[in-house]
């Protein structure tokens, strides 16, 4: 029973709207066709006689621009000044006994010999080979050669110069560093913001003046 009353009912929703536009085809009113209001979810656009044509089935909204004073956020700098310490070489000099290393040209007697080349004689081994009833024999000949060489003709004395190397012990003066501190004055900046009047030009609807209707969807 519960079965048979559950379709009864699905049956009679789907035969009252088809009865009903039957109704309203013969009558020539289709606003039936406008079924909104029968569930809530994605709206249906529907055409109204004020649109334009223009406006692709949308409203026209005309808007009047109004001078008006607004507070606003103007971002600036503060400037102030504030002391740094900023360390400075500086050179100074003492006295200190310290070990010195140091090389002193002069000159020095130094032994140079002359040299020339001369003829050198020397020997060459030569072998020459002749045949015999039982073999071979080699028979070794010197031949002489000159070649040049270089002799040591004579000798003499000349003064060259060189360098002695010395160390000693000395007063001298030494250098060292020193960092002495300096104040110094510098400018810092620190962003602020400030509140300006600023003049805008805005928009307001003509229907409403700016409240809110249907036609500026005017959300707030």
């Amino acid at each position: 029973m519960r079965r048979f009353s559950m379709l009864s009912t699905c049956i009679a929703l789907i035969v009252l709207p088809v009865a009903l536009s039957s109704r309203a085809v013969v009558a020539g009113d289709w606003s039936w066709l406008n079924v909104t209001h029968l569930w809530k979810g994605t709206p249906v656009d529907v055409h109204k006689a004020e649109s334009c044509e223009q406006c692709d089935h949308e409203i026209c909204i005309e808007r009047t621009p109004v001078e008006d004073c607004v507070v606003g956020k103007k971002k600036e700098f503060k400037a102030s000044c504030r002391y740094e310490y900023v360390s400075i070489p500086e050179t100074r000099y003492r006295w200190q006994m310290k070990c010195i290393h140091k090389e002193i040209p002069c000159k020095t007697c130094e032994t140079v010999c002359e040299i020339q080349d001369q003829d050198h004689q020397y020997e060459v081994e030569r072998w020459d080979k002749q045949p015999t009833e039982c073999g071979e024999l080699h028979c070794k000949t010197c031949e002489p050669k000159l070649e040049r060489l270089p002799v040591c003709t004579g000798c003499k004395t000349e003064c060259v110069p060189t360098t002695i190397k010395v160390h000693y012990w000395s007063c001298v003066k030494v250098p060292y560093i020193v960092y002495r501190q300096v104040k110094r004055e510098v400018c810092v900046k620190q962003p602020c913001c400030e509140k300006v009047d600023v003049p805008i030009t805005r928009y307001v609807c003509e229907h409403c003046g700016g409240l809110g209707c249907c036609f500026c969807n005017h959300d707030e």
